[in-house]
């Protein structure tokens, strides 16, 4: 297939994944596993050897074994995390020898998605690789598509600069008109381009989401002995495997949401929402997360019970962002959320934690895409605040923090008290939709 693809000119659409071990047999074994995926595999035996090829080479996925002669893997991976250009690349850690807690903590403070024990199951192995030479795909894609509606952007910001000019030098309104349904074709153009990419949006949100799905299914039938008992360590690795898939889906659906703002593509579901009841019924969500991180929650009500009219789900998805963080980074010292109503009927909600704040330098960092500034070593996507803060503008209202390092954060959620204007805009919308 790829020589037919050669001589007909095509590009090579193939993906690269790195295969890194010092023993040939494994190298070969590896290989042998991958091979149906029919992508490109790049072999490397030796630790400098492997940064060779990743300063070389784009890869979707790197197999790195822990236990080599001179640099082993946890070295080598920490210099691929340290550069730039590598340090989003998905690691799985292989190994035989090194099978203790500390070792596999160690691969995962080290960036890794996956910590693999030898022997490993080359079917579940397989699916591992394949769900990030998926992601890679679609990711590659959206950048296609992202070039693509950059240069329609730019053809038509030259198209409005172009007309401006042909709009002042117009003697006659034969001329002007003529120019008018110059600019109408191009219209329709940008709006048809425009319909392709958010067509490739909800097709790529079923395409990443149905492989990753599979992997959180299977893993959660094999947890639950659907395919016979499991060891401890066997059930230690499927709970690892699947804690990574959610994480990788939770990446998924945050990139999708934000895809969906971007491109204006977030109809509002508005109705009242109910004060504290939505602060309640979060605290039970979340109450297990903040267990674990040994911090208590308590509801500071300002005023009486009240509502808003707004969109539930986009009100319950700031707040579980902004709890789920003050869990995370409070370490773990109480967490106080304070409601109340505002004298324009609106709602003001506090998240307030003690944990380790925000320096100065990075308050407006925060709420840029795939940005982390804590030196907490949490999970997250960087994306919760972002899309929090976009939601809140969606919403008419505004999403605020104020911080000292070293004793806690702040962030206030402003909603006005209707958006009766925007449940027109939408009402316009669906009927737009359905003509």
């Amino acid at each position: 297939m790829t020589d037919n693809a050669a001589n007909l000119g095509q590009p090579d659409m193939r993906v690269s994944l790195l295969l890194v071990d010092d023993r040939p047999e494994n190298l070969l074994a590896l290989e042998a596993i991958l091979e149906p995926l029919n992508q490109h595999l790049v072999r490397a035996n030796s630790g400098p050897e492997s940064l060779r090829q990743v300063l070389a080479h784009e890869f979707a996925a790197i197999l790195l074994d822990v236990q080599m002669p001179g640099m082993n893997g946890f070295e080598v991976a920490e210099i691929i995390k340290s550069r730039e250009r590598s340090r989003t690349i998905p690691i799985i850690f292989l190994s035989a020898i090194n099978k203790e807690e500390a070792y596999v903590f160690k691969g995962y403070s080290m960036g890794a998605v996956d910590y693999v024990f030898k022997p490993f199951n080359p079917d579940v192995l397989r699916s591992k690789v394949s769900v990030f030479v998926d992601l890679f795909v679609k990711q590659r894609e959206l950048q296609h598509q992202g070039e693509l509606l950059r240069e329609a952007q730019k053809r038509e910001l030259e198209l409005e600069h172009r007309t401006s000019l042909l709009e002042a030098e117009a003697r006659s309104a034969a001329k002007l008109s003529q120019m008018n349904d110059e600019l109408h074709r191009r219209q329709v153009a940008l709006e048809q381009a425009m319909g392709a990419r958010n067509r490739f949006y909800a097709s790529m949100s079923h395409e990443l989401r149905t492989p990753i799905n599979a992997v959180i299914g299977y893993s959660t039938l094999m947890l639950d002995n659907i395919y016979g008992p499991l060891n401890a360590k066997q059930k230690e690795g499927l709970q690892r495997t699947l804690k990574a898939a959610r994480h990788l889906l939770e990446l998924v659906n945050d990139v999708l949401d934000l895809s969906k703002i971007e491109a204006g593509k977030i109809e509002l579901s508005l109705q009242p929402v109910m004060f504290p009841s939505i602060i309640e019924d979060l605290f039970v969500t979340v109450r297990p997360l903040a267990d674990d991180y040994g911090s208590s929650l308590s509801l500071d009500m300002q005023s009486p019970p009240f509502n808003v009219v707004s969109d539930p789900r986009r009100v319950r998805q700031i707040l579980l962002n902004l709890l789920s963080n003050a869990i995370k980074f409070g370490e773990g010292k109480p967490i106080c959320v304070r409601c109340k109503h505002c004298d324009d009927k609106g709602v003001q909600v506090e998240v307030v934690d003690q944990g380790v704040g925000i320096a100065p330098d990075d308050m407006a960092r925060i709420f840029e895409e795939f940005v982390q500034v804590s030196e907490s070593k949490q999970p997250g996507t960087g994306l919760g605040l972002p899309i929090s803060r976009r939601l809140a503008q969606l919403l008419d209202g505004s999403l605020t923090v104020c911080s000292t390092p070293g004793e806690g954060s702040t962030f206030r959620l402003i909603l006005p008290a209707s958006l009766e204007d925007d449940i027109a805009r939408t009402d316009e919308l669906a009927a737009a939709t359905v003509a």
